[in-house]
C-alpha cells in the first residue's frame, strides 16, 4: 500500500500556532454535540503518520502497519494505570490484578484496561472487529475469548509474544512495535490533547482506517486477527 500524501511529522506543529489553537477550539465546541470527534480526527492523523514511518520504497506493508498501530494501541490500554502506579496508587485501588512472570516483566489483567481493549463499543478490538466485519469478516466474540485466555496461559513463558499467523503474515513482536513507535504516536495524541483514557480508542479509529485502505491487499479476517493478538498482548504487559 502506498504511504498517504501528508506531513511527515504532525508534532512539528504546536498548540502556539494560530491554525492549530483554532482547531483545537473547534474540537472542545464540537465534541460537546459529537461525542469521539477528538478521537476520529487524532485517529485520521496517526494513520497517516503510521504510514509514513513505516514506508519504504516498497509502500507499506500492511501486516507491518496493523501489528505497530494495535501494540500501541494495546500499551495505551494499560498506560493509564501504569502511570497512577507509579504515582502511588495500588493496583487494587486500582481494580488490577499484578502477576510477576518467570520472565522478570510484570503482567496486569483486570476489568479496567479490559474495557479500553475490548469491552466498550469504542474499545480498541471492538473498533479493530467492526471494520473487519464491515469488509466482510466472519469475526466472533468467540475470536476474543480464545485470544484472552490464550494469552493468560503464556504469561511469563517464553511464548507470550509469539503470535499464531501464517509464516506470509508474520510481523515483529508486540512490546517491539510498541517500544519503537509509542513515543511518535504519542506525540500526535498529544497534539491534539486526548485525554490518556481515550488514546486507545483514537488509535483504534487509525487501525479502522487502516484496515479499509488495505481491504484489496489483506484478507480482512487476517487484518482481525493481527490486530487482536499483537493489542491483546501489550495491554497485559510492560515493555521494559
Amino acid at each position: 500500500m502506498a504511504a498517504p500524501a501528508g506531513p511527515s511529522n504532525p508534532s512539528n506543529n504546536n498548540d502556539k500556532h494560530p491554525g492549530h489553537a483554532a482547531v483545537l477550539h473547534h474540537l472542545r465546541a464540537e465534541e460537546q454535540a459529537d461525542p469521539g470527534v477528538r478521537e476520529r480526527l487524532a485517529g485520521a492523523v496517526i494513520f497517516d503518520l503510521a504510514c509514513q514511518l513505516l514506508n519504504s520504497e516498497r509502500g507499506v506493508r500492511m501486516e507491518d502497519l496493523l501489528a505497530m498501530l494495535a501494540s500501541v494501541a494495546g500499551h495505551a490500554c494499560i498506560a493509564p494505570f501504569l502511570t497512577r502506579l507509579a504515582v502511588g496508587a495500588t493496583p487494587e485501588q486500582l481494580g488490577l490484578t499484578v502477576v510477576k512472570g518467570n520472565d522478570g516483566r510484570y503482567y496486569f489483567f483486570g476489568d479496567p484496561p479490559n474495557r479500553l481493549l475490548v469491552e466498550s463499543s469504542d474499545s480498541v478490538i471492538s473498533l479493530a472487529f467492526g471494520a473487519a466485519q464491515a469488509l466482510g469478516a466472519r469475526v466472533t466474540v468467540e475470536m476474543i475469548g480464545d485470544e484472552m485466555a490464550k494469552v493468560a496461559k503464556r504469561v511469563g513463558g517464553p511464548d507470550f509474544e509469539t503470535l499464531d499467523l501464517p509464516p506470509e503474515h508474520m510481523t515483529d513482536r508486540p512490546t517491539e512495535w510498541a517500544r519503537v513507535f509509542r513515543g511518535k504516536l504519542t506525540e500526535a495524541l498529544d497534539l491534539y490533547e486526548v485525554p490518556p483514557m481515550r488514546r486507545a480508542c483514537a488509535i483504534g479509529y487509525a487501525i479502522q482506517k487502516a484496515m479499509d485502505a488495505g481491504r484489496d491487499s489483506l484478507d480482512p479476517m487476517m487484518a482481525a486477527q493481527i490486530v487482536l493478538q499483537c493489542a491483546t498482548r501489550t495491554a497485559k504487559v510492560t515493555l521494559a
